[in-house]
This record gives structure tokens, C-alpha cells and sequence, in this order.
């Protein structure tokens, strides 16, 4: 490796910096979208870890997840309420599952695995967090089938994106590190 190919530590930092960015955005269009019920988003924020995880690395990842979320919700004037900590719970789960499933089984799954895999745990996380903090009542684990099948949706799309835009960035060159 030659000096000019060494990663830039300042590269870095701005290829993070960009990703959050962008997840911010994508959190704040998604929740100007339309949707069935005010808890139901379609994670387009999520691809943006995706990308993190792919290009940049787990811990890099984390710091994009983490600042997303804590930059979305002070934009979106939910920071440190319930919504922000679900957020977070979800978020940092997902992430979690996505970093073991991608560096275990790169193999087997492409991105779009990886997704459902973040998307499942996301709800899962969440889920968990409303009953055993907010709403204890066993009615309220009755949606999960629900909250999954959505989740199996988002996660496909979130993963679909992932592909595309990870294979536009590598036939790009674009280097994060």
C-alpha cells in the first residue's frame, strides 16, 4: 500500500459525517410521508448504517446510527422523550444483529438479508421496550405478526437500496477509507 492509498483519517470523518447527514434527511422526508399508523416508517434513514457497516466498519457504523437518531430527534423535537429512546433501543439492536450477520454470513446474505435481519431485531427491540416500559398488556404483543410483516417489507426495501447504492459507490471508486 502506498502512502496515497493509506486511509485519511479526515476522509473518514467526512464520509461519516455525509452518512449522517443523509440519514438525517432521509428521517426527516420519511416522516413527512404518508403512512398507515404513526409508528409504521419504512427506515430509509437505515441505509445509511448499511453503508456505514459496508464501507467504513462497525464501530464507524455506531457512530453514524447514534448521531443520526440523536440529530433526528433534536430536528424532529422528540430528543429525549419516549420516541428518542425507542429510537435509540431499535436503532443500536439493529445494528448490532446487521454487524454479526454481515461479517459472519457475507456469504449466504447480501445486503438485503442483512436489512431484514436489522429491520426484524429493530421491531423485535422495540416492541419489547413498549411492553415492558409503556404498555404491559399482552393485547399490545398480539401486532407483533403484524409489526414483522412490515418489517420483513422495510427491510427488503431498505436492503434493496443498500445493494444498488454499495454497488454504484464500489464501481464509482467512491473510497470511504
Amino acid at each position: 500500500m502506498t502512502t496515497s492509498q493509506i486511509p485519511s483519517p479526515d476522509k473518514r470523518l467526512v464520509s461519516m459525517a455525509l452518512l449522517v447527514a443523509l440519514g438525517v434527511i432521509l428521517h426527516r422526508v420519511e416522516a413527512l410521508l404518508p403512512l398507515p399508523a404513526p409508528w409504521i416508517k419504512l427506515g430509509l434513514a437505515n441505509v445509511m448504517t448499511l453503508l456505514a457497516l459496508v464501507f467504513l466498519g462497525f464501530r464507524e457504523a455506531m457512530i453514524v446510527t447514534g448521531m443520526r437518531i440523536f440529530l433526528g430527534s433534536i430536528i424532529g423535537g422528540t430528543f429525549l422523550g419516549p420516541t428518542f429512546f425507542l429510537s435509540f433501543v431499535g436503532g443500536v439492536s439493529a445494528l448490532l444483529t446487521m454487524a454479526l450477520v454481515y461479517r459472519k454470513g457475507s456469504g449466504p446474505f447480501s445486503l438485503i438479508g442483512v436489512s431484514v435481519v436489522g429491520a426484524t431485531t429493530h421491531i423485535l427491540a422495540i416492541a419489547f421496550s413498549v411492553y415492558f416500559v409503556f404498555i404491559p398488556q399482552s393485547a399490545f404483543l398480539q401486532l407483533l405478526p403484524i409489526f414483522l410483516s412490515l418489517a420483513l417489507v422495510s427491510g427488503i426495501l431498505t436492503g434493496i437500496a443498500g445493494n444498488i447504492l454499495s454497488r454504484q459507490l464500489a464501481e464509482a471508486n467512491v473510497a470511504f477509507r
